[in-house]
């Protein structure tokens, strides 16, 4: 009998053999192909906290098979752009905070009431870092505004007291600090979230990351990055919104500890392989400087880059050179 006819041989042959197929199997899985036609990100606010701006502050929706799905941040201006974009608010899944800043959140006490004017009568995910010694957290944010004791809008309550009656529900998903990891959330049965945590300043924040119909597409939120989460988050992904709230080497410090130069956003799109780069929370000091945001970008990324503005929509695939 030789050995490679003994029984145990041939038993673990078979048994390498199925171990093998497996990884070539996996190595052969292929990324779902992004359904671009299916995507668009529309920018309800693309300015900061300035009153001079011209702008409506932070706010972005993504509309899934023309469905207004999904709000990134929602600050002050946002409701009445919600309006004009035509969005019907009963296709509304989910709120992502990226930070409780005023120019992120003012207008969500107005989206909450108007949702009442309207046929929603489902529950609304909404996603948020938790607390710091210095600043709310999602559950902390809600209870400030709506806790019927003690809440600014105390009247609204039953959106988010889980025993009261209402047209529709709020639910708080607290994201706590990640430590350089990636967390996952899954929104219905066709879309997942992605957060990590940013540093910016005091204030617990957050970068997303929505995945849908095979397209990827990641929100910076403000943040410097000195803790390099944004190529991690952002690793090939369609569309790569930036925050442009800094000049490069901007003379003013604490622009420069709270927000990425121009270079850095470029830096990050090429370490990431994203497609294409859209430019908002465009400041007073960045506005009018884009030749010079461009080409401080383009020292290190060659592809599409575009500058937002209020209620302009970007489709996935349509990639603009300057």
């Amino acid at each position: 009998m030789t050995f490679a006819r003994h029984p145990i041989a041939l038993l673990l042959a078979a048994m390498l053999s199925q171990l093998v197929i497996g990884k070539v199997s996996d190595a052969a899985e292929v990324k779902p192909v992004c359904q671009a036609q299916q995507v668009q990100l529309q920018v309800l606010g693309s300015g900061g906290p300035e009153l001079t701006d011209g702008r409506a502050s932070t706010s972005y929706l993504i509309w899934v098979d023309k469905k207004a799905r999904i709000l990134v941040d929602f600050g002050s201006g946002a409701a009445l752009n919600y309006e004009k974009a035509r969005a019907n608010p009963a296709d509304l899944q989910a709120v992502l905070f990226s930070h409780f800043h005023v120019d992120h959140t003012a207008d969500f006490p107005a989206l909450v009431k108007g949702l009442g004017f309207t046929k929603f009568n489902d529950e609304i995910q909404v996603y948020g870092p938790t607390k710091n010694n210095g600043f709310p957290g999602v559950k902390e944010f809600l209870s400030a505004l709506f806790d019927r004791e003690h809440g600014a809008y105390a009247y609204l309550a039953n959106a988010t007291d889980p025993d009261a009656s209402n047209q529709f529900k709020i639910e708080a998903n607290e994201v706590p600090p990640t430590e350089g990891q990636v967390v996952r959330f899954e929104l219905g049965d066709d879309t997942v979230l992605k957060a990590i945590s940013i540093p910016h300043g005091a204030a617990p924040s957050l970068a997303w990351r929505v995945e849908t119909r095979g397209c990827a597409l990641t929100f910076s939120g403000d943040t410097s990055n000195s803790n390099k989460a944004l190529e991690v988050l952002a690793n090939g992904s369609d569309l790569f919104l930036a925050h442009n709230a800094a000049q490069e080497n901007d003379s003013d410090a604490v622009a420069r500890e709270l927000h990425m130069m121009p270079s850095e956003i470029g830096r990050i799109a090429k370490a990431a392989t994203v497609k294409q780069v859209v430019l908002s929370h465009r400041m007073l000091r960045t506005l009018g400087k884009e030749k010079e945001t461009l080409q401080a970008i383009r020292k290190n990324y060659a592809g599409s880059v575009q500058f937002a503005n209020d209620l302009q929509v970007f489709r996935l695939g349509d990639a603009v050179k300057h």
